[in-house]
């Protein structure tokens, strides 16, 4: 498995706007270590270039005439794409990418076409714009002036100035015992998922629990993270945990030097971060840079995936199940745009390659095929049902299992740190 986290800015452009184009974007990736990018400068005909920038991804094709660029993981999908060529027709594209269960993003570009495509959630970003006829994208906005997100599970082709966005992922409804089929597919998508070496991002939860208590299982060779201040909640949980289950554990302290310091560091790659978005970030920054792996395995995405927020308890008790859902699958569907990018980068920042397992495809469909009042319970107040049924499943203790977590701004203790230092004149 590749472990190098991967970037890549690429512009279709007038000729006579090259020299603009160059400074521009290699202004903009000053800050990401552009010295170890690849240029790449090709000639389209009609008065067009091809200028892309890139670390090296997964699978890499060049010709006179094209190129074609995709960055994967699990390393098995590489053999899937290899069906895949400059001469794919949209069909025969959307034919591999049905057939596949990873994460994904990629773009073909020949003479005449563009075309860009994404898994089924948004796992690695991928974002774009389109301006006085040129078509510009790149792994993160940052990298460019502007830009929007690709959808998840579509398909982008630019075709002589027109664009198409195509939906080639839809999801298969399950049916059947959904608590039995989930630990089914948990173990199998960890045996793919997982690296042999890993750090895992560790609070004690029953997300980072149960990732933490499979790949004992399956014997991969993994170190915990815990970020938080001294007496934070994430602290006592993940201690008592590791304690519980055999695990090595990292615990980082944060002192309010230490946040205002990794503050002001993400802070210069995040697009309008929210104070929210600083602290999640922060923890990230953190995990990483104490991680003596490549590879940082995360629990994100189960809160979105099977109600782990209380805003769905809360709205569960103003407002009906129907409600619930579509506030569910909202926070679902937009992912890629409020969480995705922001934990990809700073991993990526840190030169690390974050792996989310939670969000295969396998785990995303029994997710949306599960109705909400199997994922939270009113009367008893408890959240993300079906992981802890699927937690006593595979033996967990029953006191790892049934802890009401907090978000991890605020258990780890960083929220309240990040709202002081807002609240002080020196802090800009």
């Amino acid at each position: 498995m590749l472990g190098n986290p991967t970037i890549f800015s690429l512009a279709i452009v007038e000729k006579e706007k090259e020299r603009y184009y160059r400074e521009d974007v290699s202004k903009r990736l000053e800050i990401f270590n552009s010295s170890r990018l690849r240029e790449i400068y090709l000639e389209l005909g009609d008065g067009l270039s091809i200028l892309l920038y890139f670390s090296q991804p997964s699978i890499y094709y060049e010709q006179n005439r094209g190129i074609m660029y995709i960055e994967c993981y699990p390393d098995d999908l590489m053999k899937e794409f290899e069906k895949i060529s400059l001469d794919s027709s949209m069909k025969e594209l959307e034919e591999v990418l049905v057939g596949i269960d990873g994460f994904f993003t990629g773009f073909i570009v020949d003479k005449s076409r563009i075309i860009f495509f994404r898994d089924h959630v948004g796992a690695i970003p991928c974002n774009y714009r389109i301006s006085d006829g040129s078509f510009m994208a790149a792994s993160f906005k940052k990298i460019m002036n502007g830009g929007v997100g690709l959808p998840p599970g579509r398909i982008l082709v630019w075709d002589k100035g027109s664009l198409k966005i195509h939906r080639w992922f839809r999801w298969k409804q399950l049916d059947g015992d959904r608590v039995q089929e989930l630990k089914n597919r948990l173990v199998d998508v960890f045996s793919r998922y997982l690296p042999e070496y890993f750090s895992l991002s560790f609070s004690g939860g029953i997300d980072s629990t149960i990732i933490a208590f499979v790949g004992s299982l399956l014997n991969r060779s993994f170190e915990c993270v815990t970020v938080g201040t001294e007496n934070s909640i994430d602290f006592q949980w993940a201690e008592e945990a590791a304690s519980i289950l055999g695990l090595r554990l990292r615990k980082v302290k944060v002192s309010m030097d230490l946040v205002k310091n990794v503050v002001e560091v993400v802070s210069r790659y995040l697009v309008n971060p929210t104070s929210m978005d600083k602290c999640i970030a922060s923890v990230y920054y953190l995990v990483a840079t104490n991680s003596i792996d490549d590879f940082i395995v995360s629990g994100q995405g189960a809160d979105e995936l099977f109600g782990g927020y209380y805003k769905y308890i809360k709205l569960r008790r103003e407002k009906n199940l129907k409600y619930v859902h579509g506030v569910m699958m909202s926070d679902l569907l937009r992912l890629h745009e409020t969480n995705i990018e922001r934990d990809y980068l700073i991993m990526t920042v840190a030169g690390r390659r974050l792996i989310q397992p939670f969000l295969a495809k396998q785990i995303f469909e029994i997710a949306l095929s599960t109705p909400v009042e199997l994922k939270i319970d009113l009367e008893d107040d408890v959240r993300k049902i079906m992981l802890r049924k699927v937690g006593e499943m595979l033996g967990i203790p029953k006191e790892l299992i049934m802890k009401p977590k907090k978000a991890l701004q605020y258990s780890s203790g960083i929220q309240k740190l990040v709202s002081s230092m807002i609240k002080k004149p020196s802090y800009i």
